[in-house]
């Protein structure tokens, strides 16, 4: 911002081409069109991600609990900018009611989501996460290739902010606490196909314990992650979301997985793996 630029978003937003629906970051934080702004102030303005409701798969429900799948693109909860989500989504098919996403999956990641319907099926939910049998199986593609064959990370995770000030995992950051992801290494071409299994459910801690173990999640540029590969023919290919994928979630009284989307194999492919790598997980 410079001197005698409008002094609040809003007004700044009047100023250039009219985005009807859109992320705001002020400084790098989360803001909305009537926060003051001052000169030397950043102002960030996103397009809001078209959630992809149609391709939200409901895979089972019982007791209360939903286990969907979640395409890439589209977020679990609704924000404060109103975009589409697995939550609003869900309300919107079953014509309203409560429902709480009660595991998550980053905008950017696919794979199967648990919401549960009303706070009774919440608080089970809670008590199976406490007690341990909440299992949680991703997928994920990493450039790391020095991995071994399997193994575990237990770096403790906190709080921490990147320098633009987006929200992030930090190894030892503020207010770490205990993190366990167990990894196996699935099959190796010119990058690494990995399934994780997340012990304890920390913000970002797949990503975060992958990138610290120097095998940041291709698309995952949060961590470190490339969002350009060169394919096994030479060829530099986009990598336009995180290659991460939660493959299957079970629970005492149901289980579900998501199959794995397309672009994700087509990225597979495309480094020298094999289609049949994936199945193996």
């Amino acid at each position: 911002m410079q001197p005698g630029d409008p002094d609040t978003i809003a007004g700044l937003l009047a100023t250039v081409a009219p985005v009807v629906r859109c992320r705001i970051f002020l400084n790098g934080r989360p803001a909305s069109p009537p926060d003051a702004i001052e000169p030397g102030d950043r102002v960030d303005v996103y397009p809001l991600r078209e959630g992809r409701t149609d391709a939200l798969e409901v895979l089972g429900q019982r007791d209360g609990v939903v286990l969907a799948s979640k395409p890439a693109g589209l977020a679990s909860e609704t924000t404060r900018q109103g975009e589409d989500s697995v939550v609003s989504e869900l309300i919107r098919r079953l014509g309203g009611g409560h429902v709480h996403a009660s595991t998550r999956l980053d905008a950017q990641v696919s794979g199967v989501i648990a919401c549960c319907l009303g706070r009774d099926a919440s608080r089970r939910f809670e008590e199976w996460r406490a007690q341990g049998q909440v299992k949680r199986t991703y997928l994920a593609v990493a450039l790391g290739r020095e991995l071994p064959d399997d193994g575990a990370w237990s770096a403790p995770l906190g709080r921490g902010r990147d320098r633009v000030g987006r929200e992030l995992a930090r190894v030892g950051g503020r207010d770490a606490v205990p993190a366990l992801t167990r990894f196996r290494v699935i099959a190796r071409a010119r990058a690494t196909l990995l399934e994780l299994c997340p012990a304890t459910g920390r913000m970002h801690q797949l990503r975060a314990h992958a990138a610290h173990a120097g095998a940041p999640l291709l698309g995952d540029r949060l961590y470190g992650g490339a969002t350009s590969v060169a394919s096994a023919d030479g060829r530099v290919l986009a990598v336009e979301r995180i290659a991460l994928h939660c493959a299957r979630i079970e629970l005492p009284t149901l289980e579900a997985s998501a199959p794995i989307p397309e672009e994700l194999t087509d990225l597979w492919l495309a480094l020298g793996g094999g289609l049949d790598d994936w199945p193996r997980a």
